[in-house]
């Protein structure tokens, strides 16, 4: 009897176990804003957001790319410009540019080699819109769809996006 005990117990503790790996693995969307939030965030920094993409466009023709590129490669007076759009937005905001877009990551989870996800606000220049993502009309359940990139539009060359990693 005893020994039923102490197997059940142990199968027990290793269901709780395996249930406490799944979830600290997969990434929890509960964290993420709602599309309407970064879009109305979007229309309250319009002009800030606006600049940073004229600054990163203007850089990236220069070979800088924001978030990918040593910050000293810029002069101060440039740095500080950068650093005070994105601190009017949020301080902390994490923004990068690629050569096909410029992200503004609001909210992400996960790890680099493994199940990880992002929401945010992006630029995507008309050229590139075909490897930009898929275009819905609603990202609050992004999550439920198959891994990949996801863009609810703002405004023109303006979106909410989604990225989810397996």
């Amino acid at each position: 009897m005893n020994s039923n005990r102490l197997v059940f117990g142990l199968g027990l503790v290793g269901l709780i176990l395996l249930a406490a790996a799944v979830v600290l693995v997969q990434p929890s969307f509960r964290s993420a804003p709602k599309d309407r939030e970064l879009i109305a965030l979007f229309y309250a920094h319009h002009h800030e957001f606006e600049k940073l993409k004229e600054m990163a466009t203007e850089d990236a023709t220069r070979g800088w790319y924001l978030g990918h590129s040593e910050e000293s490669a810029l002069d101060d007076k440039r740095q500080l410009e950068y650093s005070r759009y994105i601190s009017a937005i949020l301080p902390g905001l994490r923004v990068v540019m690629s050569y096909h877009w410029l992200r503004f990551m609001f909210a992400h989870e996960g790890v680099a080699i493994g199940p990880s996800w992002v929401k945010g606000i992006e630029y995507v220049p008309p050229a590139n819109y075909g490897m930009a993502g898929i275009v819905l009309t609603n990202l609050d359940k992004a999550p439920s769809l198959s891994a990949g990139t996801y863009l609810r539009k703002i405004e023109p060359d303006w979106f909410v996006f989604y990225q989810r990693d397996e």
